[in-house]
Order: C-alpha cells, then structure tokens, then sequence
C-alpha cells in the first residue's frame, strides 16, 4: 500500500493563510501566558495539518504519473510483437475511486497508518470512518484535478496519447473498462457516502481507447463507451469483428459499436445484448462488402 511521504514535498501546495481565525477569537479569563500558549499550540497543528495536506498531494499526484507512465509504457512494449488479433484489453483503472482506496485499505488495516493519515489530513484520532474518507476523498479529488496540468502531468499525458495514436494506425484497438467498480465502491455505500461519475471514470479515457460504460447513456462518438458486455468479452467481440472484417479500421469500429448500441428511432444508447451484437456482426460483413467492391472500382 502507498504510503505517504516522509521527505519534504518536492511539488509545494498552494501557500494558505495558517487558520487565521485564532487571531480573531475573543479574550477570556486565561491568562496572556496561557492564550499565548494554546494559540501556538493552535497554529502548530493547522501548520501540521497543511504540511501533512501537502504531501498526501504530492503521494497522489506521483501515483498518478507512475500510474499512466506504466500504463504506457506496457502499451508500448505490447505494441512490438502484438500478434494477429487486432485488439488488446486493459484490466486497468486509474480513477479517484481506486486510487482512493490504496491508502484506505491500509488504514483500515492497520492502526497506525489510520492515525497517521488522520494526521496528514488534519483530523482528530477519533474521527469516524464516514468523515475520514470523506475528506481523503476530497483530498484525491484535488490531485486529480491538478495533475493534468503540472509539468509531470502534461508529459506523461502526451506520451500516453502518442502510443494511443500509434495502435490507430497499427489498427489494434486497446478495450478498457471506463470505471472502477471496486471494493471503494461498496465501502462508500456502506458509510452512505455519495458519488459522481467522475468518482469512477478512469483517467485512461481518450478517444482512441474503446470503454465499457457504468449506463448505456454514457459516451459519445469522440468517447465511444458501450455498456452490457465484461471487458473480456468486448475484447472477444472486437477480435471477432476484426476476423469477419479485417480492413476494419479502429475508427470504423468504434463507429459500429455506436450504432449498435444506439436506437436510431428514439436516438437513445441501449445496453449490448445478444440482438446488439449480432446486428453489430452484420453490419461488420456489409461494410466489408462495400470495402471490396470500393478496392476493386478504383
């Protein structure tokens, strides 16, 4: 399990004023000495609080750039001897959910890492298990946010794009599942904590990756997401679709899983079942006719 760091951050957060509202509070009967005392004891610990803030950031935004960096890295490897079949799956998530949940199993499992990282996100010993993930939560949620835009970010972004572009013009499509649907996923309804898509949306997402989807409404012709299938088997359907249709370019396949997952009268995304998959086979061996007797006119 990650750990937070020991070593002074090397990214900074931003700079916040260290709770301001101690020099505001009003005179009681404590002596000067001891309203001196307890104020800086006071400053000491939102101090702690935001130096431990600060390198919880720096751990997650380092997670996130080894993270894509292996990802990319495995892609690139893959993409040397590749083999016939045209397509590859990713059963890989990066998303604030599961990234959540590497320093979440490890406070839960052991007494001193929670009360260390109670400590890093300034809150009590004592806090419950609800307001802890909730603000560990908040507090990946933050990284997540900024990691597309730190220097490490962009980089790593870039590269991950360029062997994404390159299995386009391989014509390998890479599968992925679009959400984590982990072990965070029931934690969080057990504490009846709420959340968003963008909670399980993997950050491997682009436009050149084919995902499964947590609703069929979901996607869009830049980001085609089907729902309905396990990520083995939309691997099979494509490797499949590639043996009926081998001029299949990556684009045209993600453009018939589209429409096979959208009901043109209603204009609305439907799960794949097995009528879905067979029309989608269908219109692979139709397009392959009209390929043909394209190559043969010209």
């Amino acid at each position: 399990a990650p750990a937070v760091p020991q070593q002074p951050p090397a990214l900074v957060a931003p700079q916040v004023d260290v709770a301001p509202q101690f020099a505001r509070q009003p005179a009681t009967s404590q002596s000067a000495n001891e309203r001196t005392a307890s104020d800086g004891q006071s400053q000491d610990a939102a101090r702690q609080a935001l130096e431990g803030r600060a390198k919880l950031r720096v751990a997650v935004l380092n997670r996130l750039h080894r993270g894509l960096t292996e990802v990319e890295k495995k892609l690139s490897a893959f993409l040397a001897n590749p083999g016939r079949q045209g397509v590859v799956t990713l059963p890989v998530v990066l998303s604030e959910s599961s990234v959540t949940h590497e320093w979440w199993k490890s406070a839960n499992a052991v007494p001193e890492d929670r009360a260390y990282l109670a400590q890093a996100l300034g809150e009590p010993g004592s806090v419950d298990d609800a307001t802890l993930l909730g603000t560990l939560r908040e507090e990946v949620r933050l990284a997540f946010a900024e990691f597309p835009r730190t220097p490490a970010g962009i980089e790593a972004r870039k590269a991950y794009d360029a062997v994404l572009q390159k299995y386009e013009a391989a014509r390998i499509q890479p599968v992925i599942s679009g959400h984590d649907t982990g072990p965070l996923v029931e934690e969080c309804a057990r504490l009846g904590l709420a959340y968003g898509k963008d909670f399980t949306r993997s950050l491997l997402l682009a436009p050149w990756m084919l995902a499964i989807s947590q609703s069929p409404d979901e996607g869009s012709r830049t980001q085609v997401m089907v729902a309905g299938l396990t990520l083995p088997q939309l691997g099979a359907l494509v490797g499949h679709l590639r043996q009926l249709n081998p001029l299949l370019s990556n684009a045209q396949l993600r453009a018939l899983l589209l429409r096979a997952s959208t009901d043109m009268k209603l204009a609305l995304r439907k799960v794949l079942g097995q009528q879905e998959v067979e029309q989608v086979q269908a219109l692979a061996r139709q397009l392959l006719r009209l390929q043909a007797v394209q190559h043969l006119t010209v």
